[in-house]
């Protein structure tokens, strides 16, 4: 049973691990440092814990390993844990289901799959102080990508929600108050943010449906140290979870990973939207700002979210200096690298006309 303890209950989450075969020793590095400062109560591993097809191949005993030695920090301090799947997570060669039945072999996991619904690992976790259930804590498989674009939690996924939600209300007379924690974002987070003109300082290009869009974090709406270096990737349609999140009010924040180069958080119709930013050295990330993320229940519906970045808790020394550097200047996604490599190219042809007239008229 989780409960609380001296007054309150920490989730730590961790986005976006996205390792490989071997394991960044700066990714455990902000790992462990965190759990050591934080003491968590629990642990969420929320998607895109591994990734890579041509380094796992399919090999069960090869993607046991790796998630053994990223759950193993998390493991060794007896705190509990458990996992959200991502859009990566499949590419490995292994369906998530498949690793469901690994995570379950791992001492300390706590992670169920409710049947009958689509996508693994949606589940409910009960929160107690002594003998009274303080809080839920949702658990919800936001899929994979689509052709063009990402999924979005499906209708029956929603509606287990709202059965769960007013299952509980009956039981117990009142609302429970309640967390969610996925993988991809809801489609209300750009409320959060103000659309500006390309030139605007600090202006990021928006994706896919937003591409010829540009967004800042709207500093009136969020908290004071967030950041945004690349632009939400939200779904291609909204399924109208948000909706269902509002429809009585008890839940009070939904946190998400995704965009690895993101952390903030701010209200939206009174429910905390609050991005976490990558975990991992071995993937694109924001510098010694990849991080994890806090959140702090206490009695009453009370609660505190923050994160803790790199640079703060381990310091500015990585020790893979040269992959740190190499992962700094990669694309965040294909439609980044297309606009980098169209700018290449036609810097490239400026340069080559150049010469041409150069050559032509000296």
């Amino acid at each position: 049973m989780l409960k609380f303890k001296n007054e309150s209950f920490k989730i730590m989450q961790i986005a976006d691990t996205q390792e490989g075969k071997k394991v960044s020793p700066d990714t455990l590095d902000l790992i462990c440092n965190a759990l050591d400062k934080e003491n968590p109560d629990l642990v969420v591993y929320s998607g895109d814990q591994i990734w890579g097809k041509q380094s796992f191949k399919g090999d069960r005993n090869t993607v046991k390993n790796t998630l053994d030695i990223l759950t193993r920090p998390v493991r060794e301090r007896d705190i509990p844990f458990t996992i959200c799947f991502g859009n990566h997570d499949r590419q490995v060669g292994l369906s998530n289901k498949e690793q469901f039945e690994i995570y379950k072999e791992f001492d300390h996991f706590i992670g169920e799959s409710v049947e009958d619904i689509d996508g693994v690992a949606n589940h409910v976790l009960e929160i107690w102080d002594g003998d009274s259930l303080e809080y839920l804590l949702y658990l919800i498989d936001s899929h994979s990508s689509l052709k063009i674009g990402y999924d979005h939690v499906h209708k029956n996924q929603i509606d287990w929600y709202r059965q769960t939600r007013d299952k509980y209300e009956k039981e117990y007379g009142r609302l429970i108050p309640s967390i969610v924690i996925q993988h991809i974002p809801l489609c209300e987070v750009f409320e959060l943010l103000t659309q500006v003109k390309k030139s605007a300082k600090g202006a990021v290009r928006g994706f896919r449906t937003h591409a010829n869009e540009f967004f800042i974090l709207n500093k009136d709406k969020v908290n004071a140290k967030g950041f945004m270096k690349e632009s939400p990737a939200d779904p291609q349609e909204n399924s109208g979870e948000f909706d269902a999140f509002k429809e009585k009010g008890e839940v009070l924040g939904v946190y998400f990973g995704h965009d690895h180069n993101n952390s903030f958080n701010g209200k939206v119709d009174g429910i905390d939207l609050g991005y976490t930013q990558g975990a991992g050295f071995h993937v694109y990330g924001p510098g010694k700002d990849r991080g994890v993320r806090i959140i702090e229940l206490k009695k009453g519906g009370e609660f505190t979210t923050y994160d803790l970045r790199f640079r703060d808790i381990v310091g500015n020394k990585v020790k893979e200096p040269f992959k740190y550097a190499l992962f700094q200047i990669m694309p965040t996604n294909t439609f980044d690298a297309i606009v980098r490599l169209t700018k290449f190219f036609i810097g490239v042809g400026i340069i080559a006309i150049i010469v041409i007239l150069l050559l032509l008229f000296l």
